[in-house]
């Protein structure tokens, strides 16, 4: 069964049937696909970032105790931190990134990531998440205290709540 699906609409079953999930990027030149198109992968063992790139099921604890699925991206051997990593929570009205790349997110943007997560940020941040299937070096983990950019200017990450 071929099952293809832009990185951006997976859901909570999507990771619940397939845990680990490639970017099809030997097939960006097919017909309505591009560099968000991505396929389960079937993995025998640990997951190993080094051998292309992947995104897993992930589990986030938010502040307020609440547990809530989403999903990472493990780093390779030569790479990490959150702009890689890129934490998702995946909810029933969309998904919300907690990495926004050279994008500062504007006062509507936290509006709508706050309204997807049903929290206030009081009741998100500090936030935790950890991967949910084994991977080689062992499990991504982190925790969250915003969402997160970087300034293009100074190249310097900063959170905003």
């Amino acid at each position: 069964m071929r099952i293809r699906k832009q990185i951006y609409e997976l859901t909570v079953e999507d990771f619940d049937q397939h845990p680990v999930w490639e970017y099809a990027l030997d097939e960006e030149g097919e017909e309505g696909q591009d560099e968000a198109t991505v396929r389960p992968k079937s993995v025998a063992g640990p997951v190993d970032p080094a051998e292309g790139m992947v995104v897993v099921k992930a589990r986030f604890t938010l502040a307020d105790g609440t547990s809530m699925a989403g999903y990472v991206t493990p780093p390779g051997p030569d790479s990490s931190g959150l702009g890689t990593i890129q934490p998702q929570i995946i909810t029933g009205q969309g998904q919300v990134s907690f990495w926004c790349g050279v994008f500062k997110p504007t006062g509507e943007d936290l509006v709508q990531n706050y309204s997807r997560l049903g929290r206030t940020a009081d009741k998100t941040f500090p936030m935790h998440f950890t991967s949910e299937v084994e991977i080689v070096g062992g499990p991504v983990i982190g925790i969250l205290n915003g969402f997160l950019y970087m300034e293009r200017a100074t190249k310097q990450i900063r959170e905003i709540l």
